[in-house]
């Protein structure tokens, strides 16, 4: 009977030893949550090719003038280019309401005028360039 206290009392002991050293064990790290990055909405730019023709006050086509295409709204330059021989231009641009064209001859004389974007997508307007 002695043997089976002494044998209980090492077990307890034991048992004991074991839930401290459970205790004193680092804790596992409990994993992060998983969560989805946010992506960044993505802005969707609708591009429209305008074109048309500067031509003088007699009609013929004038060369080599710089065009800017500025968005009325806002004020910002949406695109640039100069005439071809004849006058003509074309340009891709974003959509936008109305359009204000200005025209340069060698950075001297200036022209400026309102238009809207269905008049250059519906037909090739001519820019009478009349600074």
């Amino acid at each position: 009977m002695r043997c089976a206290w002494t044998l209980a009392l090492v077990a307890l002991v034991w048992a004991q030893e074991e839930s401290r050293a459970r205790e004193s064990l680092p804790s596992t790290p409990k994993a992060a949550p998983v969560t989805r990055a946010v992506t960044p909405k993505r802005e969707v730019i609708v591009m429209e090719t305008i074109s048309g023709k500067v031509v003088d006050k007699s009609g013929e086509g004038l060369k080599g003038l710089r065009i800017w295409i500025v968005d009325k709204e806002t004020g910002q330059v949406l695109g640039e280019t100069r005439t071809g021989e004849r006058g003509s231009f074309a340009l891709a641009i974003p959509s936008a309401e109305s359009l204000v064209v200005r025209i340069s001859r060698e950075g001297k004389e200036f022209f400026e005028r309102e238009y809207t974007m269905k008049e250059f997508t519906t037909g090739e307007p001519e820019i009478v360039f009349a600074p």
